[in-house]
């Protein structure tokens, strides 16, 4: 299959948006258009993610990270925490230039691209942390944290709850969400609601937990 350039990536992103009710204006589609041609060229020499074809990849990375935007709400200072290549965090911050976003990861080699596009796409509401998030002690602390949960929700708990102001929320985007994992929960953890998304052009559950401190 032919290789998608930038402006037909861009006209498929805009008829995913459309099947939502978020907005992204023409420069904010051909970012992420670019973002997409980046990672797959990137793919090719690092092993990044393992879905190679760009419609897959509009699906399953911006789309998969866009429908987290609503939930952001008014915060202004939110962690991307085990960002990998970027995913929910340079998509978020394309989509929401008025917020900070701090994309953390362990994996320099992963960071690398994540730097490169966070260059070549003009984010400057970006900062990229090369850390182990249970290493990592933020200074002020996140209004907000999300992440496509990266462990168990115990764990993910556990580690990302000490980065979050007090009235601040933990957002896990889970593909696979098990009624165990939310009964294992300490009771210092609160569940504030537990969100299905919908993602266009994907026939597959998604679900946003979103967790506080007691």
């Amino acid at each position: 299959m032919a290789a998608m350039d930038k402006s037909a990536l861009s006209a498929y992103l805009r008829t995913l948006f459309a099947k939502t009710t978020l907005k992204a204006d023409s420069a904010q589609l051909e970012k992420l258009a670019t973002l997409l041609i980046l990672l797959k060229s990137w793919n090719k020499a690092v092993n990044l993610t393992a879905i190679t074809d760009e419609k897959d990849m509009a699906v399953l990375h911006v789309m998969d990270s866009a429908v987290a935007v609503p939930l952001l709400g008014a915060a202004q200072v939110i962690a991307d925490v085990g960002t990998g290549a970027g995913f929910p965090g340079l998509v978020l911050a394309t989509l929401c230039p008025d917020k900070h976003f701090t994309l953390i990861d362990s994996v320099g080699k992963k960071l690398s691209f994540v730097r490169t596009a966070a260059v070549q796409l003009g984010l400057a509401n970006v900062t990229i942390v090369h850390s182990r998030v249970e290493n990592f002690q933020p200074d002020p602390l996140f209004e907000v944290v999300v992440s496509r949960a990266f462990a168990p929700l115990d764990r993910m708990c556990a580690w990302c709850l000490p980065l979050i102001v007090p009235q601040g929320h933990l957002i896990a985007l889970k593909a696979h969400l098990q009624d165990e994992e939310l009964h294992v929960l300490p009771p210092t953890v609160k569940i504030d609601k537990i969100e299905t998304l919908q993602v266009p052009a994907l026939d597959a559950m998604r679900q946003a937990v979103v967790l506080s401190r007691v």
